[in-house]
C-alpha cells in the first residue's frame, strides 16, 4: 500500500478518534439527562404515594367523625324534643298559676296569714269574749284559712314552676353541648373532606407531571440508545481502520526485514569471496561476518 494510502488512513482514524469523543461526551449528557427525568419521576411516584395514604388516613378520620356525628344528632334531636315538652308543660303550669293569681286577691304571704290565724285562735282560747265575738272572730279565721289554701296553692305553682324550669335549664345546657360537639366534628369532617378534594387535585397534577417526566425519560432513553449504537459502529469503523494502520506497519517491518536479509546475504557472499582469495577484511566485512555467526 502507498504512503498516501497509509496518510489517508492516519487521517480517517483520527477522524473517527474525534467522532468517537463526540460521541461518548454526548452519550455521557444523555445518560445524565436520562437519569436525572427517570430520578423526577421516581420522586414524583413516591410523593403520589405519601398523598394517596395521606387521603386514606384522612378518609378514616373523616368516616369515623361523621359516624360519631350521626350517633350525637339522635340524642341532640331527643333532648330537644322532650325539651320541647317540657316547655309545653312550663307554659300550662305558668297559665294555671296565671289563672289562680287571678282568683287570688291576696298579696299577704302563707305564713303571715298563719300568724293571723294563729294570734285569732289564742285570742278565743285566752281572752273571755262574747258569743258573737267569738262568731266574729271564728269567720275571721275561716276567711283567713281560705285565703292561706289559695296562697299555699299559687306558692306551690310557683315552686312546681320553678323545679321544671331547673330541669328545663339542665335539659337546654346538655341540648346545647350536645349540638356544639355535633357542630365541631362536623366542622372537622367537612375540614378532612376538604383536605382530601385538595390533594386529590394535587395528585391529578402529579400525575400530570409524572408521565411528562416518564416522556421526557423515555425519549432521551431512546437518543442515549441511538447514540450508543454510533458508537459502536464507529468504534468498529475506528478498529477496522485501526487494523489496517497496524497490517500496513506489519508489512513494512516485514518488508524491511527481507531487504536487510538480502543487503546483508549479498555482503555475506563479499565476504566469503575475500575469504576464499584471503583478501584482507574490512571493518565492515567483520560486522557482516559477526552478523552472520550472530544469526547462527
Amino acid at each position: 500500500m502507498s504512503s498516501s494510502s497509509a496518510k489517508e488512513l492516519v487521517e480517517e482514524l483520527n477522524r473517527h478518534r474525534i467522532e468517537v469523543s463526540r460521541l461518548r461526551n454526548e452519550l455521557n449528557e444523555l445518560d445524565k439527562e436520562k437519569e436525572s427525568w427517570f430520578k423526577k419521576k421516581q420522586d414524583i411516584s413516591s410523593k403520589i404515594k405519601e398523598s394517596i395514604q395521606k387521603i386514606k388516613n384522612n378518609k378514616a378520620k373523616r368516616d369515623a367523625l361523621t359516624l360519631e356525628v350521626k350517633s350525637l344528632k339522635p340524642k341532640r334531636d331527643s333532648i330537644n324534643k322532650e325539651l320541647s315538652s317540657k316547655s309545653e308543660g312550663i307554659e300550662k303550669l305558668k297559665k294555671e298559676k296565671s289563672e289562680l293569681a287571678k282568683s287570688v286577691e291576696i298579696k299577704e304571704s302563707p305564713s303571715r296569714i298563719r300568724q293571723q290565724m294563729e294570734k285569732l285562735e289564742f285570742k278565743i282560747e285566752t281572752d273571755t269574749v262574747s258569743f258573737e265575738k267569738e262568731k266574729e272572730l271564728m269567720k275571721k279565721i275561716k276567711e283567713l284559712k281560705k285565703n292561706y289554701d289559695r296562697v299555699s296553692i299559687l306558692q306551690d305553682s310557683n315552686k312546681k314552676i320553678k323545679e321544671v324550669l331547673n330541669i328545663a335549664r339542665g335539659m337546654k345546657k346538655n341540648a346545647n353541648e350536645t349540638h356544639k360537639l355535633v357542630q365541631e366534628k362536623a366542622k372537622q369532617s367537612q375540614i378532612l373532606h376538604e383536605e382530601i378534594l385538595k390533594i386529590s387535585a394535587e395528585i391529578d397534577m402529579m400525575k400530570i407531571e409524572e408521565e411528562d417526566a416518564f416522556k421526557k425519560f423515555s425519549a432521551l432513553k431512546s437518543k442515549f440508545n441511538e447514540a450508543n449504537s454510533r458508537l459502536k459502529e464507529k468504534l468498529d469503523e475506528l478498529n477496522n481502520v485501526k487494523n489496517s494502520l497496524d497490517k500496513i506497519s506489519s508489512d513494512r517491518r516485514e518488508k524491511r526485514r527481507q531487504e536487510i536479509d538480502s543487503i546483508l546475504k549479498s555482503k555475506e557472499e563479499i565476504v566469503n569471496e575475500k575469504i576464499r582469495k584471503k583478501q584482507k577484511l574490512t571493518t565492515e566485512d567483520l560486522l557482516v561476518f559477526q552478523q552472520k555467526f550472530g544469526k547462527g
